[in-house]
Order: structure tokens, then sequence, then C-alpha cells
């Protein structure tokens, strides 16, 4: 478990309220606000600027500062929003969107806590930037995750881990989850089940730890299974909040390689699928890999999910939930070609979870890895 936790609130309304509490708690006053395209509810940004405003000592809602973020953030724009840290002299962030925006928040507030903007030498570690986080979605630990994914001038996607990036506050809005379509819910759900699986198979973890991530993953996956089973039950923001939460706060240091080969797909193919939606084609080959180093905790995944077989039984289980609910459960069927194969192995290769997984990963076993459904 992470030494430094924020402070969490899971909530269904008065997002302005407890906003323009942490910002008074955390003494902000001239906060940037950051949003990306990704923003689920326009109401929620709104009802956002109106608990910053009331905090701020800017208290008109249209002279806040906020930088909008497009698809393709990267390095550039955390450089970008550093700058205005400094030269506008505000004194915290709160950020309200997915993955991108927040990512971008948290690398911009480490490095403007490291290196002054116009300088070319590291400064000592000064104080924090406070980071107040607002996620449009729980997937990838609702933006509680001690890490970033960026992508740097060249294109290169670049994954960082660093206790540093854990957020100061985060604010859960269970009606961003209710706005979600259909498939992102689903993918959002299945990011969590992948979080907490993959914590679960790290060698170290602490009890409590231990505890929270087999909380998570029985939340999530139960979800899941209703959903294929066609049971028409509302699924609870805060249930899927909780568990994205229990996963992040449970993660010691990384994922593995499900997430990053899923993610670097995603990266490769650049299309619109949510995040999680791979998840369960890379899930067979990936778990058939690690199985030699997960036998001390297949029991305890199997009775969060209500399964036996070991690592077969669990691959069966999810493959037939994923596939009831529309997602793909074979590498084939994505219709990778060898050249796309190569470029994805290579890429997954740099990735900080090749060092966190259960068995340690290369470029040629993710080659194989790739190459198995062929």
């Amino acid at each position: 478990m992470a030494p430094f936790r924020p402070r969490i609130h899971i909530l269904a309304a008065g997002l302005d309220e407890v906003l323009q509490a942490e910002l008074d708690f955390l003494r902000v006053y001239r906060p940037l606000i950051v949003t990306d395209e990704s923003a689920a509810l326009a109401s929620l940004i709104d009802e956002c600027l109106e608990g910053v405003s009331a905090a701020s000592a800017e208290t008109a809602k249209e002279k806040l500062a906020v930088y909008r973020l497009n698809e393709t953030a990267g390095m550039g724009d955390a450089r970008a929003i550093s700058r205005r840290l400094f030269t506008e002299g505000r004194d915290g962030l709160v950020v309200f969107g997915g993955r991108n925006s927040i990512d971008t928040c948290k690398y911009a507030a480490r490095e403007f806590a490291r290196v002054r903007p116009g300088s070319r030498h590291r400064q000592a570690d000064e104080r924090m930037v406070p980071v107040i986080v607002v996620p449009d979605s729980p997937a990838d630990g609702a933006g509680l995750r001690a890490a970033v994914r960026m992508v740097d001038a060249d294109g290169h996607h670049q994954s960082f881990q660093d206790d540093s990036f854990l957020p100061s506050v985060l604010i859960c809005d269970t009606r961003a989850y209710a706005a979600l379509d259909v498939t992102s819910a689903i993918c959002a759900e299945f990011d969590v089940v992948v979080h907490c699986i993959e914590t679960l198979a790290r060698s170290r973890l602490s009890p409590p730890a231990k505890g929270m991530a087999i909380d998570g993953l029985r939340r999530a996956w139960r979800i899941l299974k209703r959903r294929a089973s066609g049971v028409q039950t509302f699924a609870s923001g805060e249930t899927v909040f909780s568990a994205a939460v229990n996963a992040a706060l449970a993660e010691d240091g990384g994922l593995g390689a499900i997430h990053a080969l899923a993610l670097a797909i995603e990266e490769d193919r650049r299309d619109a699928r949510p995040h999680g939606y791979y998840h369960a084609a890379v899930f067979k080959p990936v778990m058939s890999f690690n199985a030699p180093a997960m036998i001390r905790v297949i029991p305890e995944i199997e009775e969060a999910m209500e399964c036996s077989g070991g690592v077969p039984g669990i691959v069966g289980m999810v493959s037939d939930v994923a596939g009831r609910l529309g997602l793909p459960v074979e590498l084939e069927a994505l219709g990778l070609d060898p050249a796309a194969r190569a470029r994805i192995a290579c890429a997954v290769s740099g990735d900080v979870a090749n060092t966190t997984n259960p068995r340690r990963v290369r470029k040629a076993d993710y080659k194989v890895i790739l190459c198995a459904s062929k």
C-alpha cells in the first residue's frame, strides 16, 4: 500500500460543496482547472466551476483559469500547465475528465515541484502542488493510481511510477458513471477486475491491501456476471467506484502484463474504444504465461469470482462473460498483422509493469504471447 493516502469522497450530489471544502482545507485560492474532451457531463464541469469559484479568490466563473486538453495531450501540455502554474502564481490543480487529463496534471504537478520553468537545473524537491481529481469514469483506478502514461515529443508512450503521482483529493461523482454508455461502463468494470487480479498476483502484498483487492474484485465481478446473465439490475456507481478505489489503494508499485499489453494495443490501434475493451482478449495468453507464479493466489481469486478449476477455470469464466457482453476474447479477433504484433511487443516491452508482473516479462515473451493464438 502507498505510504500516502489521499482524502477520498464518493458522492451522488453536492460536488460543488465538497470541492469548495477541499480547496479551503488545502488553502488553494488560485487553482488552475484542467479538463479534456472526454468529460462526460457538462453539468458536472459547471458544478466543478461553481465549487472552485466559491473557494477561489476569483469569484466569477468566467474569470477562472481553465486549460482544455485534446485527445493527444502529452508532455508538451504538462510543460504548458507547469508554466502557467509558475507565471500566473497558481497554487493548485483541479482536474475533471479521463486518464488523459488526470495523468497530464499529475505529471505537471510533479515536474513543477522539481524543475522550475526556464531553469535547466533540477531543484531540490519542494512542496507538491495540490491536485484534486474528479474522474469521469472508474477506469484506471478512478485516477488514484500512483502511475501515469505520457506521450513524449516523438509520439512514444512512456510509463512512470512514483508515489508523488498520488492526488491530494479524489472526488468520485456517481453521476459521471451513470452517464457512461453501456460499452464504456462494461469496459470500466473489466478494468477494475483486471487491476484487482494483477494486484493480488504481486508477491509482496500486505493483508489489508489483499483484503481491499479481494473486495474490489468481488464487487466488480458480480456486476459483470449480472450484466452477462441479462439481469436488469441497476449497477450502483458507488459500488463500481468503491471497487476501483480499493484496487488503486491496494496496488503496491504497479500492475502487470494484462493491463500493459491491452494498453499498448489501444495505443497502437488508435481507435475510439474505451479503456478496458481489449482486456479480455489478452487475458488468456497472459494468465497462461503467469500461471506458474500465481499458484498461491488462485484460491483467493476463485473464491472472489465464485469459480473453480484454477487458471483454466478463471480464464474460461472471464472469456464466457466477456463474450456474452460483446467484448473480444481472442487476440486473433483483433486482426493484428505481424507488423502490428511486432510494434506492440516493442512498445509494451518498455512498460514499468514488466517489473511488477508475477513473472518477469520481456520483449521476446510478448512476441510469444501475441503469436500464441495464431
